[in-house]
């Protein structure tokens, strides 16, 4: 088969002459039939008991669209295929192949079912998926393989709930796994990627010298983190220094736990291994985070920094005196400035070990409080994180991050004190994170994972890693995260035979060693390298077609809009996965990390690659990670700086309504491209070699248009205004 790579936001007209060819036709749900007021080449459908309410939408649409179609679905029929929409352009598919539907979608109403159904008209067989909607659009995509060639291939829409507004957009099929990109529509900026040095350090100080410089610089040189979080040690302030929670006595404070004192059997090395992080740091600390496990014993309805327990009634301001003074000592002692303070750490989880039981009204009094304490000391630069939940969802109303948050937020002085919305991500693999109602509840602030770890993994290949690589893409792609650290940078792995039968063994730190002095790198540390090597501070995550079965993808630009990287994760093996190349794109670099013990975070050769061309074709092995950077020339990629040249390509009419007509100096087959001014192509097709050349123009909307095209080893960009008869 001749493979076929098309973008996103193709519309029919261009293939007027290539019947049963894909795309199908207005795909894009622009074009108008006048005589029925509805969409051309599409059919609304409500038989056997099915009742709907068909009309178009106009309003509140995705980035780039004019017109939607809406579906008020009334009752259903007797089957699902009842009440449905489908397009009325057959096409002709071959055995064995993949093609991938690709479409927006909303609904009125959260948890909306959509079946999505590929048919043969021939066969009467027909393939379909159950896709559940949100209240956001969205853009949903599905591969299926076909087993038989057929000529009359058929795209529905079936509405599986009753009482439901649905809203669909933007419908395109392609073959093949195709990932495209649209550079244009935006979503959150990056804070960044990090991890902790929570009881850990003392370990790392007493190892020789030498040794533990090494795991530093890969802990801090080579990973290029930009965020560290460290202990509120309790018993910094114990006892009470002088029972006035507003005069403090910085004299009565214990740095012990924080000074580099090996005589002292409670020191830490906290000061020296933060600095030492700062010094070898290849960018900086944009984060510097306190977390205070627990508040000092005397504080506490347990007298005990251990076994949960919660803060006294009326604690508040010690408890906020407290973690002033750690701020200002931090400062003061070591030169280390704290960016942000959590007061709690897994509020809603019982441990034996350093923790403090809260509930969502104790713990949003304790934040209101230390806000208010923050901005009278000239602190209030210092952001607060909270809450630091087990995990981002449960079915327990009385613990996760999103329920937390639910409950907290609607007290609106909570809202404005917390800057930060932070999360673990321990959970049941069979419960998985709901990132999207995390997103919902947190009111636009930024979501950080705060804590993140395969805890006491026994190994360290790319199925350990994984744990990870979802969590990240998943919180980014439908959570609205911006920064993920996991729970330590180092520590020491702890095999089966060093520990008693039933004893945890393994580790979860992106940099370890064992008792022989070997410095080990799992998987998760070169995977991790993907993240915090290539997506910094301030990059925004771009729009791609993902997909709900095959490869997981996410994709960012830089603020610059110099870089586009895009990253994949497949489990299976895929062959031939295209990536659309960006507009502009000057040069690719490729990494890879993979089970394959010499692939760890490897720039590989990219000799393979056209840049030429409209895609790139990645092979994934399985349980392999990507990284693709893009290097953007702006000024190409820039639609204000395309110049139509008279002299070598001539486009008319501008203003055109229906037919554009092109006339090039050579004869020779050249690729077309047009696009909207979003970003998004609408058209792309190889012709044969010709002198002159006419696009049918008439079912696009009105607007501004880029047409691309090329002559020999040149370039061309032009613009034309469509507009109406």
């Amino acid at each position: 088969m001749n493979k076929i790579s098309l973008v996103i936001y193709i519309f029919w007209a261009f293939f007027t002459n290539a019947q049963n060819q894909l795309p199908i036709a207005n795909a894009a749900l622009e074009s108008i039939d006048p005589q029925t007021n509805s969409f051309s080449s599409w059919s609304n459908l409500q038989t056997n008991g099915g009742q709907a309410n068909y009309s178009i939408e106009t309003e509140n649409l995705i980035t780039g669209s004019t017109k939607a179609q809406k579906s008020e679905i009334i009752a259903l029929g007797t089957n699902g295929w009842h009440v449905k929409t489908h397009s009325d352009y057959l096409f002709q598919v071959e055995a064995n192949e993949t093609y991938t539907v690709r479409f927006w979608a909303k609904a009125n109403s959260a948890s909306a079912t959509l079946k999505v159904v590929f048919q043969s008209e021939v066969a009467g067989s027909y393939q379909g998926v159950n896709q559940t909607l949100t209240q956001q659009w969205q853009q949903y995509t599905h591969s299926f393989t076909v087993a038989d060639s057929a000529n009359l291939n058929r795209l529905s829409f079936w509405y599986m709930s009753s009482g439901i507004t649905y809203y669909l957009d933007e419908v395109d099929v392609v073959a093949g796994h195709t990932i495209s990109l649209n550079p244009a529509m935006t979503y959150q900026t990056v804070d960044g990627f990090g991890a902790g040095i929570k009881r850990r350090t003392e370990h790392l100080y007493a190892l020789e010298d030498s040794m533990r410089e090494q795991i530093e610089a890969h802990a801090f040189q080579n990973l290029e983190a930009n965020m560290i979080r460290f202990f509120v040690y309790h018993d910094l302030e114990d006892p009470n220094d002088n029972n006035n929670a507003f005069v403090l006595n910085s004299s009565a404070l214990n740095w012990t736990r924080y000074d580099s004192n090996p005589s002292v059997n409670a020191t830490k090395y906290i000061g020296e291994a933060l600095n030492n992080a700062f010094n070898l740091s290849t960018n900086g600390f944009d984060h510097v985070i306190g977390n205070c496990n627990s508040a000092p014993a005397w504080l506490k309805t347990n007298g005990s920094h251990n076994n949960g327990g919660t803060l006294i009634a009326g604690g508040e301001d010690e408890y906020s005196e407290f973690l002033v003074a750690f701020i200002n000592g931090m400062q003061s002692r070591y030169g280390i400035s704290v960016t942000a303070i959590s007061p709690t750490n897994e509020p809603d989880y019982d441990v034996t070990y350093e923790s403090m039981n809260t509930t969502p009204s104790e713990l949003s009094s304790i934040i209101s409080n230390l806000d208010t304490r923050l901005t009278s000391e000239n602190l209030s630069g210092v952001q607060i994180i909270s809450p630091e939940n087990f995990r981002v969802t449960s079915n327990d109303a009385t613990k996760s991050t999103t329920n937390y948050i639910n409950s907290m937020f609607g007290n609106p002085n909570v809202v404005d004190a917390t800057d930060i919305v932070a999360t673990h991500t321990y959970q049941n693999p069979i419960n998985p994170s709901d990132w999207s109602s995390l997103d919902t509840a947190a009111l636009d602030k930024p979501i950080w994972v705060t804590e993140a770890g395969n805890l006491h993994s026994p190994d360290w290949d790319m199925e350990d890693a994984s744990y990870h690589i979802d969590r990240i893409m998943d919180g980014f792609n439908y959570g609205g995260l911006t920064a993920y650290m996991l729970h330590l940078f180092y520590e020491r792995h702890k095999y089966q035979s060093e520990v008693n039968p039933g004893e945890n063994y393994g580790s979860s730190a992106l940099v370890l060693w064992d008792n022989s002095n070997n410095i080990i790198l799992p998987k998760r540390y070169h995977v991790f390298k993907h993240f915090a090597n290539l997506v910094k501070t301030g990059y925004q995550r771009i729009h791609l077609n993902n997909f709900d079965s095959g490869p997981k993808a996410v994709a960012f630009k830089s603020s610059d809009e110099t870089k586009i990287v895009v990253q994949l994760f497949s489990e299976n093996n895929l062959d031939s996965f295209e990536i659309e190349i960006p507009q502009g794109t000057t040069s690719i670099e490729h990494y890879v990390t993979s089970d394959n013990t010499n692939e760890n975070f490897s720039l590989v050769t990219t000799d393979n690659f056209d840049l030429q061309s409209d895609f790139i074709s990645v092979n994934m092995d399985s349980m392999s990670m990507h990284s693709l950077v893009f290097d953007i020339d702006s000024s190409l990629a820039t639609n204000d700086t395309y110049i139509y040249d008279k002299d070598s390509i001539h486009l008319f009419p501008n203003p055109v309504v229906s037919q554009l007509n092109l006339s090039f100096p050579t004869d020779e087959v050249r690729k077309i491209s047009i696009y909207k001014m979003s970003g998004a192509r609408v058209y792309h097709k190889s012709h044969e070699a010709s002198s002159e050349l006419t696009i049918d123009v008439k079912l696009f909307a009105d607007g501004i248009y880029i047409l691309k095209s090329s002559i020999g080893n040149e370039q061309y960009a032009l613009k034309f205004l469509k507009i109406k008869q």
